[in-house]
């Protein structure tokens, strides 16, 4: 029998988990499974931190995987280049369908490929896994291929999305669940999509025995924090160091190592702040700016993204106003019920599709983009 052929893909695997894995490891006080199968295979894990992937990457030192990536890393130029030459991603456009990227994977597993993807979409801003797509279980039984689920522990705390700086504790890499064609070939899709909801769940708050040291914890907090508990306003929030404070009604908290909260301002963490920040989002009249306006940021820039990841920029330096039907950006009106889909990647990244096009709002360094996000959400909470 002929020898399978490596790719450079596979070369480039190989020697980054000899080079960077021992580093990499220490650096984050990563304790990972290690998983030895044949493929092609699924792979599916939480999403806790924009490394996730590379963490996910050392449970498999002898199987390269192509993982699905956010459509703006193919924008970076050389950077780009680079990634798809010697990593093969699979592009994944945020705020749309997701077809394309279902038939991509499916090619891959169908090519012998191996594949990895977080089935939220996007890293959770609160330490709690997000819901997972629906369409995932049905994703894994067409492929035909093994199905793997793994779980992150200690990643959201290590550096939350929302952070500008990382601490040191502890990451722990899990596996799940391993499930093999023929018993995925009993299940139904809703079946996997359970078997994977359950198997990825991590709510980093019942989880209190790591300290996470680092500096300046809550700075950055603002971006995932955008209305007080104590006093409903919206963007009254400041981080200095390693406290938050509210410089409307006083309030103030500070982020201990484990992440919670201790001070004036009620949540004693923030999954327990988003909670009450998104009911607050309902009834948002009494903090107007104006009798149009209920939120708004300066300096943000505009951009619409053709085909083949070409960006066009709409503008620079514009303001962005969320009013109760539409969101309106320098000269740009959009209507929030054309809106097809929104999402976001990083911190300050929002996304989204408007009558057959795709845009991307990128916000200055103290903006929340999320509170758009979690606007349009909260008046559209279905299933996009």
């Amino acid at each position: 029998m002929a020898e399978k052929q490596v790719s450079r893909t596979d070369r480039f695997w190989f020697a980054a988990q000899r080079l960077t894995g021992p580093v990499v490891k220490a650096m984050y006080n990563i304790e990972t499974d290690v998983v030895d199968i044949d493929g092609p295979f699924i792979v599916i894990a939480n999403h806790t931190n924009n490394l996730d992937p590379l963490f996910v990457a050392y449970a498999f030192p002898k199987s390269p995987i192509s993982f699905v990536a956010s459509e703006h890393i193919f924008r970076l130029g050389f950077v780009s280049k680079l990634l798809e030459y010697f990593l093969a991603p699979i592009p994944r456009k945020k705020a749309s369908s997701g077809a394309d990227t279902v038939k991509a994977c499916l090619r891959a597993t169908k090519a012998g490929r191996n594949v990895g993807l977080m089935a939220e979409g996007e890293a959770s801003w609160d330490g709690i896994t997000m819901p997972v797509f629906s369409a995932t279980g049905k994703l894994v039984k067409s492929s035909g291929a093994s199905l793997v689920t793994m779980r992150i522990e200690g990643g959201y705390l290590s550096k939350p999305r929302w952070a500008e700086k990382r601490r040191h504790g502890r990451i722990k890499i899990n596996v799940a669940g391993i499930y093999s064609p023929e018993e995925l070939e009993k299940m139904s899709a809703g079946e996997v999509f359970e078997a994977i909801t359950k198997d990825i769940y991590y709510n980093c708050w019942e989880h209190p025995d790591v300290s996470y040291v680092g500096t300046d914890k809550a700075a950055g907090l603002p971006r995932a924090l955008f209305i007080c508990p104590r006093c409903g306003h919206v963007d009254s929030l400041e981080a200095v160091g390693d406290t938050v404070r509210c410089f409307r009604c006083g309030a103030t908290a500070d982020v201990t190592d484990n992440g919670t909260l201790k001070g004036t301002f009620g949540p004693e963490n923030i999954a327990e702040w988003d909670k009450i920040q998104f009911e607050r989002l309902k009834n948002l009249d009494y903090v107007r700016e104006s009798e149009e306006v209920f939120f708004s940021d300066k300096n943000v820039t505009l951009k619409q993204i053709g085909p083949g990841h070409k960006e066009t920029v709409l503008g620079d330096g514009f303001t962005l106003q969320q009013m109760k039907d539409r969101l309106v950006c320098g000269m740009c009106t959009f209507l929030l019920d054309d809106i097809s889909n929104m999402a976001m990647t990083q911190a300050k990244r929002l996304l989204f599709s408007y009558k057959g096009s795709y845009y991307e709002i990128k916000a200055n360094d103290t903006s929340s983009m999320r509170k758009y996000l979690a606007f349009w959400q909260n008046r559209e909470p279905e299933d996009k």
